[in-house]
Parts: structure tokens; C-alpha cells; sequence
């Protein structure tokens, strides 16, 4: 547009001059300026024109493919900045994979609230002890752990080097018998009766199921056994404890 105006200007500075030879070659030279730069102009537009519906076909082409894309562009004052982005969909969530995710989230829970317990000891406490109306309420109780500690000492050092023979037995029996009784006793407490049973058995590949029945006071009455074994004999003691009124 500058050269336009410039040649418009020359040409009426030459018109002015009165110079009809020199005006009407500046005149043709100026109009074929002018369709030089129209032609220019209009090749140009062609050009932009053949770039914008190229875009617009990659574009169309590139959206027909890739279904599962969103283009997030801006608009600003009404008119679409063009695609900015291309941001990829998510996959679509399924029925059965929700259950499943479900399912894996109730057993995560259930383990760590298993761990938790785990951790946690359990403490029974009794606060208020019911008697029964039919036991009898002694006020002090055998003490079955004081036995069973002195049992798990006493009958392994008593059978240690001793081999198996009957004669040997019978009268092994019930010397341990009174040992264990004299040792129960010392820590017996009132009107409680004791019964002291030993038995000494040959060790052999076949086994051996020891079984006593009583009729007693569950609340009152009370039992401690153990079992030891040596290179050739077996030995099971029990010591009954009974309360008498």
C-alpha cells in the first residue's frame, strides 16, 4: 500500500507538469505495478487459504483416528485458539472389576485388623466368681503349679541310668509315690486329702494311653500329672487333690 501511494503521488506531480509522454508512461507503469501486487496479494490469500483447510484435514483425520483423545483448546473474545492439547481418556470402568476391587479392599481390612489383635493381648479377668450352690467354698485352693513344677524336675532325675525290670518297677513305684505325697503335703492346705498315683511301664514301639474317672467337686477338687520318658521305661505320676468338709 506504501508503493501504491507513492506511484499515485509521482503520477500527479507528472499530471501537474503537464508532460503528456512522461504522465501516460507513468500511468502504465503504475497500473502494471498495481496488478503485480494485487496478483501477489491474491496468491498470498491462495496460499493461507490452502495451509488452513490442509490443518483442518490433518486435524479431522487425526480426531477420526484416535477416538479415546480430547483436543482442550481456548476461546478468547468467540473464536477457538485451536487445539492445544491432546489429552488422553481414561479407560471406562467395568462392573467386575469394581467387585473385584471391592473384595480386595474387605481382605486388606480384615488382615490388618487380625495383625491389630494379634498385637493386643488378651487378659482374661474374673471379677465376681460364682460358686456353685452345691460345691463347697474352701478358703484356700491347691497349689497345682508349685506340684507340676517340682514333677517336671523330680521324675527325670529319679529315672536317669535306671533300665526297665519288672521287680524293679513295683517297688520303684511306690517310692516315688511317697516322695511326691511328702513334697504335696508340705504345701497342702487345710481338710484337703491327697491320692498319689505312679506308673512305670516298659518303652517299647507300641503306645500306651493312661485314663482316671472321679466323682468330685470341679470347683473345689483339683489335679496335676506329667509324663517322662527314659531310654527303656515310661513314667506317668498324677496327684489328686480332694477337699473334705
Amino acid at each position: 500500500m506504501g508503493i501504491l501511494n507513492a506511484l499515485l503521488l509521482l503520477l500527479q506531480e507528472q499530471v501537474m507538469n503537464k508532460d503528456p509522454v512522461v504522465s501516460l508512461l507513468s500511468f502504465t507503469q503504475l497500473s502494471m505495478d498495481k496488478r503485480r501486487s494485487e496478483s501477489s496479494v491474491l496468491a498470498r490469500d491462495k496460499e493461507k487459504r490452502t495451509s488452513i483447510s490442509s490443518k483442518a484435514r490433518t486435524n479431522s483425520l487425526t480426531s477420526t483416528c484416535k477416538p479415546a483423545t480430547t483436543e482442550v483448546g481456548g476461546v478468547k473474545g468467540g473464536v477457538p485458539l485451536g487445539n492445544v492439547l491432546s489429552v488422553t481418556r481414561p479407560p471406562a470402568f467395568t462392573f467386575s472389576g469394581i467387585v473385584v476391587a471391592r473384595r480386595l479392599t474387605k481382605n486388606l481390612k480384615e488382615r490388618t485388623a487380625l495383625k491389630r489383635a494379634a498385637k493386643i493381648p488378651t487378659v482374661t479377668k474374673i471379677i465376681n466368681e460364682q460358686v456353685p450352690p452345691f460345691s463347697s467354698n474352701p478358703p484356700q485352693k491347691f497349689c497345682t503349679f508349685r506340684v507340676q513344677g517340682f514333677l517336671e524336675e523330680y521324675l527325670p532325675d529319679k529315672l536317669r541310668g535306671i533300665t526297665y525290670r519288672p521287680a524293679l518297677a513295683s517297688q520303684l513305684s511306690k517310692e516315688m509315690s511317697d516322695e511326691i505325697k511328702t513334697f504335696a503335703k508340705g504345701i497342702l492346705p487345710p481338710r484337703y486329702k491327697l491320692v498319689c498315683m505312679v506308673t512305670l511301664g516298659e518303652k517299647r514301639t507300641e503306645d500306651a494311653v493312661l485314663t482316671s474317672r472321679a466323682l468330685w467337686d470341679s470347683y473345689a477338687d483339683t489335679f496335676v500329672s506329667h509324663c517322662s520318658e527314659c531310654g527303656t521305661m515310661f513314667c506317668v505320676a498324677c496327684i489328686f487333690a480332694v477337699y473334705c468338709e
